[in-house]
């Protein structure tokens, strides 16, 4: 009985010692060879953000062991950076890296004094360079007296466009820009002009979806505009 079981710890002694010869050289080969040093970085859904930042940023990926790789320190770094919403690293074995960048979706932009402000449906802001504001086309959000950054999530102006933006979006995409003037909120769309109360501006943002639903040719309105909550429309055909 004693030599079956000196044989059995012999056994497993000679397996152990082989196995971990094995995975010494396996990881030897790994961490030496070629093969899995990372040579293509692909970047996907850099729209407002530059390419080229992110490439040279995370330049130092090249090269490097695909196994070794951090993911979630790259992850991290990258969820840092403006108009990044959420970012994926992806590794294709043996030597490709995909970023997969997701940016924030923004609703408005406000400008003033050569600044570009965009704000997202979360009441995030960010500053943006002229070519990004002039690259992208979302309502732009006017103010007839100037206000600090943090105040314009505090606007009619602002409440009204996401109101529009999480209940009618294609109503939103036709907003060319919104004002407001005394106690009414003023949208320019396409081909249209709209009027809210800034008192009942959600009711009636909810009757006007009621009626846009029972009209897709919308842009045939010279203007639409509301008495209390009675929705005033004048088409252009009876100009």
């Amino acid at each position: 009985m004693k030599e079956n079981i000196d044989k059995i710890i012999y056994k497993l002694l000679i397996l152990g010692t082989f196995l971990l010869i094995s995975y010494g050289a396996v990881d030897q080969f790994i961490g030496e060879s070629n093969i899995f040093k990372i040579d293509k970085v692909i970047i996907s859904g850099c729209n407002l953000i530059e390419l080229d930042s992110i490439e040279n940023q995370f330049s130092f990926i090249k090269d490097k062991n695909i196994f070794s790789l951090n993911v979630d320190d790259i992850e991290t770094k990258l969820e840092n950076y403006d108009f990044i919403e959420s970012a994926k690293l992806i590794k294709v074995y043996p030597s490709i890296i995909i970023i997969d960048i997701i940016e924030i979706s923004p609703i408005g932009i406000y400008k003033y004094n050569n600044n570009n402000l965009l704000v997202d449906s979360n009441s995030n802001g960010f500053l943006c360079s002229s070519n990004i504001s002039s690259s992208i086309h979302v309502p732009e959000i006017k103010i007839q007296n100037e206000i600090n950054f943090e105040n314009i999530f505090n606007t009619h102006q602002y409440k009204t466009i996401k109101q529009i933006y999480n209940t009618n979006p294609k109503l939103f995409y036709q907003i060319k820009s919104i004002s407001d003037m005394n106690d009414k909120i003023l949208i320019n769309t396409q081909m249209s002009k709209i009027s809210f109360n800034k008192a009942h501006y959600i009711l009636q943002i909810n009757h006007l979806n009621k009626l846009l639903m029972h009209s897709d040719e919308y842009q045939n309105f010279n203007y639409i505009k509301f008495s209390h909550l009675d929705i005033v429309v004048n088409e252009r055909g009876s100009i």
